[in-house]
């Protein structure tokens, strides 16, 4: 049983094979990035590592002990088999067990009303689980596309402009129309999911935000990274500590 006043939140982790030490081998690591970590905190609520695993009964667990879910991003694409059309040449490196996972996480998260936040690859998971697919490449599938991949421009500065949809969920919460964001992707949203409502896109029509309005809970993807920004933006802020309020609310109902 739970003992903890804070509201416990869940975050995926990525897969990689790292040398921690010098002369010793390589070995499959599990990491995340520590600017998501430092966002929650911040924003008062205590996070716990979920790292991919096969088995679904054991992921599930996670769920009996958190009050928030964050899925967040990584080096890797979505396997397009799981929407259902065939890889192109410019596909990145899968994860399909973290895939597998995160899709199982979500689902199960909104049957139990847990409130969800993805971020970047999260918000394409989200997509996906709901029955969407993805570009698998902006730069050749889309006309005239912005450069959503802005390096060598580091992550905590932004790139370009968002146009966030009247009455949704991401503008009650940004409190403006516009948002500054940055932008670290080379896949997004083509086709929604059921019940899944575009809330934000950029200059060239990209998805950038989408929510679940029919849903009784909180649910929220962004395609940018807003814990690179949590220090210099107040509108990235504001999204973390909405997010955790959630979270916070679901443990008092």
């Amino acid at each position: 049983m739970k003992k903890v006043g804070i509201p416990i939140i869940g975050v995926t982790t990525d897969t990689s094979i790292m040398k921690i030490i010098p002369n010793v081998e390589e070995e499959t690591s599990y990491y995340i990035k520590r600017k998501y970590v430092d966002a929650l905190v911040k924003s008062g609520g205590l996070p716990i590592l979920i790292p991919p695993m096969s088995s679904a009964k054991r992921s599930e667990k996670y769920l009996d002990v958190i009050d928030g879910l964050l899925i967040t991003g990584g080096w890797f694409d979505i396997d397009p088999k799981t929407y259902g059309e065939k890889p192109l040449p410019v596909l990145g490196k899968l994860q399909p067990e973290r895939t597998r996972m995160e899709m199982r996480l979500i689902k199960k998260a909104v049957e139990q009303k847990i409130p969800i936040l993805g971020i970047c690859g999260g918000i394409q998971a989200i997509n996906v689980t709901f029955g969407g697919s993805l570009f698998q490449d902006l730069k050749t599938q889309v006309n005239n596309a912005l450069n959503h991949e802005q390096s060598p421009k580091p992550p905590s500065k932004t790139s370009h402009d968002v146009y966030l949809t009247a009455g949704s969920l991401i503008r009650k919460i940004a409190g403006k129309t516009r948002l500054k964001i940055n932008s670290t992707h080379h896949q997004a949203i083509k086709e929604t999911g059921d019940g899944v409502s575009v809330c934000a896109v950029a200059a060239d029509n990209v998805v950038e935000a989408i929510e679940l309005p029919g849903i009784d809970s909180f649910i929220l993807g962004v395609q940018w990274h807003p814990e690179q920004l949590f220090e210099t933006d107040v509108a990235s802020r504001r999204l973390f500590k909405k997010f955790v309020k959630e979270c916070v609310r679901g443990m008092d109902s």
